[in-house]
């Protein structure tokens, strides 16, 4: 179950959505605040999952709050609330650690949405880190579903670089052949972790010659149209959040399918801040795709 901490100044708001909360089942409301420092307090005393929280606070702002805790790195996901509609302040708020934005006055069918879209994010950010920290953890069995259904797999996959742009880029081949080989060779799936990438493209480049497939080329070559997709992925991606922060794309794959500080980078380099744009890290793209596919299946 959820775990939430409420903090607004207005008891009546704080009311409503404890009441949404605990009607729709989506979790338990552990504390309520009504100033910013009250609500740093509590956030780091019961460490929920979600923390909800107004911009405009006595004592210290919304915003504030977010950059203490992340800067403590308490793994808490944050849904902010305001009736300030400012592009800037909005994009301040996302800029310091926020995964939704919701605007006052309160809509209960919005909560609801935005309470399940965090909680799938938690759910697959959870994943992703227990994949990244812990090279074990990436021996896992392939989803059974998508072992039994490489069709609905592939429309799947599809989807995903149709949503960062590239489906029809060279290299998003590569990606799918790649993904594919993937899901029908377990043992290369549980050894992805330790296998060096020149390594891992190798045994790609011998499938290409093995199997007849179309698209060839030494490994340099498939390495190379590999991290051109993925590179122009993650730049449509960075470009979303700079238009619109509050973008559902950006916020689904800003944060599970590439690591945010790359996102990050990537779109100050994009605004011209600086020289350095987000790295991309091929062996840890096609984990977490992988893991997204069939998470999403």
């Amino acid at each position: 179950m959820l775990r939430f901490v409420v903090v607004d100044d207005d008891k009546s708001i704080r009311n409503v959505l404890v009441r949404i909360i605990e009607q729709h089942g989506l979790g338990e409301v552990v504390a309520e605040a009504e100033n910013g420092l009250q609500g740093e307090e509590y956030i780091m005393k019961y460490k929920p999952d979600i923390a909800i929280v107004d911009l405009l606070l006595p004592q210290q702002d919304g915003i504030a709050i977010v950059r203490k805790i992340k800067s403590m790195n308490i793994k808490c996901m944050f849904i902010m609330l305001s009736q300030v509609s400012s592009k800037d302040m909005i994009s301040k708020a996302y800029e310091s650690g926020i995964e939704f934005y919701i605007s006052k006055p309160i809509n209960a069918v919005e909560v609801v949405n935005v309470i399940k879209k965090v909680k799938e994010n938690l759910t697959l950010k959870n994943l992703f880190n227990t994949i990244e920290n812990t090279a074990s953890s990436f021996k896992l069995n392939l989803n059974a579903n998508a072992v039994a259904n490489p069709d609905s797999f592939k429309r799947m996959l599809d989807k995903i670089l149709a949503d960062l742009g590239i489906l029809g880029d060279l290299g998003s081949k590569d990606i799918i052949n790649i993904c594919m080989m993937l899901l029908n060779d377990k043992q290369l799936y549980e050894n992805l972790e330790e296998i060096q990438l020149n390594d891992f493209l190798k045994v790609i480049q011998s499938k290409y010659a093995t199997e007849n497939m179309s698209l060839k080329g030494d490994v340099k070559a498939i390495e190379m149209r590999v991290r051109r997709a993925v590179s122009k992925g993650m730049k449509n991606i960075a470009s979303m959040g700079i238009e619109d922060f509050a973008n559902e794309k950006f916020n689904i794959y800003s944060t599970s399918l590439f690591d945010y500080t790359d996102i990050k980078a990537e779109m100050d380099c994009l605004r011209g801040k600086s020289d350095i744009s987000g790295k991309v890290n091929l062996k840890s793209f096609f984990r977490r795709i992988m893991v997204m596919v069939e998470q999403n299946m």
